[in-house]
């Protein structure tokens, strides 16, 4: 990673390579953060990709998966938002392709789907290791996370039916 350029010496020049600025884009659907700082009052922070959105405007932010029968992989904000009349309407978006990354509570749930509706490139982990990596789960059936303004609830099932809670009690 930090040694000699490719090339160096050897009279051939280095490959072109793409601007550092452009490599570091957020591409496709994106990344979405949550960090629940509070389950009483439930007080939490949501970014679409740089965009924050402010909590009094979400009605719900969701992720279900599950594989069982009919394999369902999405997530969605549901988010208050005015019409062109003024009125407060409700609006859905889908957040599949992206990147998910769920904070609380010492807790860390990290989900990476690249289309909704697929398990292909599916990627569910959980925590954060002293060494800065993951816990890859494997075996899973289903996950279920669910955020309102006064509810935080996410659990998984594994493939032998045993369903967990992910925050503690």
């Amino acid at each position: 990673m930090f040694d000699k350029p490719a090339g160096t010496g050897n009279g051939k020049s280095a490959p072109q390579r793409r601007a550092a600025a452009d490599v570091a884009k957020i591409e496709g659907g994106g990344l979405v953060h949550v960090i629940v700082t509070s389950l009483s009052p439930m007080t939490f922070y949501l970014f679409v990709n740089d965009k924050a959105i402010s909590q009094m405007e979400v009605d719900s932010f969701e992720v279900n998966i599950d594989v069982g029968d009919e394999t369902i992989v999405r997530a969605s904000l549901t988010r208050y938002v005015k019409s062109v009349t003024g009125e407060q309407t409700t609006q859905y978006t889908n957040l599949f392709p992206s990147t998910i990354e769920v904070v609380a509570l010492g807790r860390r749930i990290l989900i990476t789907a690249e289309n909704a509706d697929s398990v292909d490139n599916l990627f569910v982990s959980l925590g954060l290791r002293t060494d800065g990596t993951t816990n890859d789960l494997k075996g899973l059936r289903s996950l279920h996370v669910m955020i309102t303004n006064v509810l935080f609830d996410a659990s998984l099932t594994w493939e032998d039916g045993v369903t967990e809670p992910l925050l503690p009690h």
